[in-house]
């Protein structure tokens, strides 16, 4: 027999057609033959067939058949949806996800993806699913992942399940194997907001915070009024130092859900850490009439109180929330940092060690206490903080914090050979944590000197109706002993001491260095900018500081606009305090500073080349503007503490009074990293602690180069 043209093939097929329309199975099978005799490429015979197949409840043969379809026309969504019904009458689990991973494979468009799954795997029982939230939901993680995983197996296309198998993993600390859930759950259902938001929410949590934000974007474009989302992208923003975008989104989230607390709790903290204290109060405030009032919003409340200077206030909360969470660990550790700021250390440490006990596994109690411990040889609590770091499964962060409170135990009990046992890995976290780049510094340095190479100060008139406020700036790199000069000022009668407030150096680091600056040519300030700027840290000292004469803001930044400074408030004395740079940058190196600030702090070399930039533009404004500033080293200040005080009042033109001296036992708030050592009169111990470690820190000090 000749073979078929083309006209008899399409005649054939329409024959076979009405045959298998008319319950003539066998004879349409036969022409469906006749024609893949002819074209056996033709695609659709192949599918026919395939339907014949089934139709006989013969599965197996069908699928030969609707394999050779689908090679033939791999997009064709009816060949893949007969094909998933054949498999589904197969017991053969291995095949169905096989199949499944070829049509992943075949970028097959999501809706068809999911109707392969859903016929394939089947909706697992929802009394099922809903009890395995109900575990998750009760803290029994382990048996919620017995659960899901049992689940998952039977109905292996269930993105629910999967993501219920990853938060119950997260629960128990399994990473890893959380992550691969949650990888899982988003492959099954690319379009699944939930399984993104909470992905993201994941990977935050693991400190892999730019590609959590990410994530949570994805699931903000599916739902962009996901409440979680919301939150938890405003979480992520907060962590990456957008501080603006986080207040923004985290506003959206409270507006479309009120009752999110945590949406709540940290839209008042970053208010609070954007400088905006009054309107943090105000977020609590409002966070409060929603009935938000458990023990962690009550101390996080209490934090922004002391912030406005309302530390009895403050307290009073804490105890509000100590009172209404006994055994919450935060109420009792965020008590014991408000009591060790206002040198109350016996009751703090009372309270820390509450907190320990309540959370052993956390490692910011064990750090914080330490800034005030006094540990002897054999203390048991430094075998304990030993143990803790010792158990693998203790999460990364608190890991970190116990560490650098190791370090610091270490130093009490004189074993300073194993200091660094603790501190280089404790800084290599929080380095991989908030990553740096040195050459941002450069360019913001070089970006200072170039918009004011070309000014002659000593040629420009004073800027007219500026304030006649006298403020006294205390500035110089971190640790370098700015908080003991600041106490020893603010025991004078007339002064107060504001803190680490950041009045006039805030707006201008804005100004000139921020993010939208940085696109622009530099530029120096005008007039009226700084005049205006100048009015305004007025009113912020003022309000920090009611009813004092001088006042004292310890902001450390103000070193690189001193000239801006004294042009926008002429009366005011700036005070530079300088330290060996060995002993400053290991003091760095020992600490922790709020979450993503200070990143240069964490490596070696780039505190190194850090400080070596901290030189350069004051040797740029000692040129610029000679007698602008007062220079006072710390080591000078320790050796010959009167002479030192003395110069240093009549800088500020202030009289000498012998409380000066006595600066120890000024009852004030100290919230820095120097809130032990202002406590106590002045002493010596401190002075060349850099030889101790001087080839741990060789690689610190080779990049300082000649700026010891």
């Amino acid at each position: 027999m000749p073979p078929l043209s083309s006209t008899q093939i399409k005649a054939t097929y329409a024959e076979a057609m009405k045959l298998m329309s008319a319950g003539r199975r066998d004879a349409a099978e036969a022409r469906f033959r006749t024609v893949l005799e002819a074209a056996p490429n033709l695609a659709e015979a192949h599918y026919q067939l395939g339907r014949l197949a089934l139709a006989r409840n013969a599965p197996e043969a069908a699928l030969d058949h609707l394999e050779k379809a689908r090679r033939i026309k791999p997009a064709e969504s009816v060949i893949w949806q007969m094909s998933a019904e054949a498999l589904a009458r197969l017991d053969d689990p291995a095949r169905q996800t096989g199949f499944l991973k070829q049509a992943r494979a075949a970028g097959l468009a999501v809706p068809l993806l999911r109707t392969l799954e859903a016929r394939l795997a089947g909706p697992p029982p929802a009394k099922e699913v809903q009890r395995a939230i109900s575990l998750l939901d009760g803290g029994k993680a382990a048996a919620a992942e017995d659960l899901a995983a049992s689940l998952l197996k039977r109905h292996p296309g269930s993105a629910v399940v999967a993501l219920i198998l990853a938060n119950s993993r997260f629960m128990l600390g399994k990473q890893a194997a959380a992550e691969e859930a949650y990888k899982t759950a988003i492959r099954l259902a690319p379009d699944y907001a939930e399984a993104h938001n909470t992905y993201g929410r994941f990977l935050v949590d693991q400190g892999r915070v730019r590609q959590g934000a990410q994530e949570i974007g994805k699931a903000l474009k599916l739902e962009p009024d996901l409440p979680l989302g919301l939150q938890n992208l405003g979480v992520a923003l907060s962590q990456l130092g957008d501080l603006s975008g986080a207040i923004d989104t985290l506003k959206r989230a409270v507006e479309v859900e009120p009752r999110l607390a945590e949406a709540q709790l940290t839209l008042g903290r970053v208010l609070s850490r954007a400088g905006r204290d009054s309107e943090a109060l105000d977020a609590f405030r409002k966070a409060a009439e929603q009935g938000h009032d458990g023990p962690v919003f009550l101390a996080r409340m209490a934090q922004v109180q002391a912030n406005l200077g309302d530390d009895d206030g403050a307290l009073e909360t804490l105890d509000a929330a100590v009172r209404k969470g006994p055994k919450n660990g935060l109420a009792h550790s965020l008590r014991a940092l408000h009591l060790q700021h206002m040198g109350r250390f016996d009751a703090a440490e009372a309270d820390f060690r509450k907190a320990i006990a309540l959370e052993p596994r956390n490692g910011e109690n064990y750090r914080m206490f330490m800034a005030t411990a006094r540990l002897q040889p054999g203390d048991p609590l430094i075998a304990q903080m030993e143990k803790v770091y010792a158990d693998p499964s203790l999460p990364e962060e608190s890991r970190m914090h116990l560490a650098f409170g190791l370090a610091r135990a270490m130093e009490q009990v004189k074993q300073h050979d194993r200091v660094f046992e603790f501190l280089d890995p404790a800084n290599a976290f929080w380095r991989k944590r908030y990553p740096y780049d040195i050459s941002i510094r450069r360019a913001e340095i070089d970006r200072v000197k170039a918009a004011f190479a070309d000014v002659d100060f000593a040629q420009l008139p004073p800027i007219e109706g500026t304030t006649g406020f006298a403020p006294i700036f205390v500035t110089g790199m971190p640790r370098s002993g700015t908080t003991l000069v600041e106490q020893i000022l603010a025991s004078h009668s007339r002064v107060d001491g504001a803190g680490e407030l950041g009045s006039i150096s805030g707006d201008l680091l804005r100004a000139m260095v921020g993010p939208k600056a940085m696109r622009q040519p530099p530029e120096a300030p005008g007039d009226a900018f700084l005049r205006d700027i100048g009015f305004r840290a007025e009113e912020r000292l003022k309000a920090a500081c009611p009813g004092a004469e001088r006042v004292v803001d310890k902001a450390i930044q103000t070193y690189m606009f001193i000239g801006a400074v004294k042009r926008a408030m002429p009366n005011a004395h700036i005070v530079l305090v300088r330290r060996d740079p060995r002993d400053t940058l290991l003091s760095i190196y020992k600490n922790v500073f709020a979450q993503g600030t200070h990143r240069y702090a964490y490596n070696q070399r780039d505190l190194g080349l850090y400080y070596r930039m901290f030189d350069e533009i004051v040797d740029f404004w000692r040129e610029k503007l000679p007698g602008g500033f007062y220079e006072i080293r710390y080591e000078d200040l320790i050796d010959n503490t009167e002479d030192e005080v003395r110069r240093l009042l009549s800088f500020c033109e202030l009289e000498w009074e012998d409380q000066c001296m006595n600066f120890h036992e000024t009852r004030r708030k100290v919230a820095t990293l120097s809130v032990a050592q202002v406590r106590q009169p002045i002493y010596k111990s401190s002075q060349a602690a850099w030889k101790r470690h001087e080839a741990d820190l060789a690689e610190m000090i080779e990049a300082l180069g000649d700026a010891v």
